[in-house]
């Protein structure tokens, strides 16, 4: 039976795995970057985590596996968690656009 926590990607889609071994055994050897610029000051950076960042969460919400994270500049630290590889990817572009607004003011 597939654990609620762990997953792994095949292709652009997250599927549960077995065990933390199975999860770790996989990401050694994974490519988990979604999106990564760099803009002014700031690193933008948007992976696949592969743990549920929201374990607390009820059975029918969706695993926030998936992390934007900003490093330096005006939204350092910055960190926003999503389901999809599709919401990586708007999230990401989002932020991008605060943080390159933020850097031109």
């Amino acid at each position: 039976m597939p654990n609620r926590y762990y997953y792994k990607l095949e292709g652009q889609t997250p599927i549960p795995v077995e065990s933390f071994m199975e999860w770790s055994l996989w990401m050694m050897s994974a490519s988990t970057t979604v999106m990564l610029n760099e803009l002014k000051d700031s690193i933008i950076s948007t992976r696949f985590v592969g743990i549920d960042l929201n374990p607390g969460s009820n059975s029918l919400s969706q695993p926030m596996i998936f992390e934007t994270l900003v490093m330096g500049g005006a939204m350092d630290g910055k960190r926003n968690f999503y389901p999809t590889w599709e919401e990586a990817i708007e999230g990401h572009l989002k932020i991008c656009t605060q943080v390159f607004k933020l850097s031109n003011v």
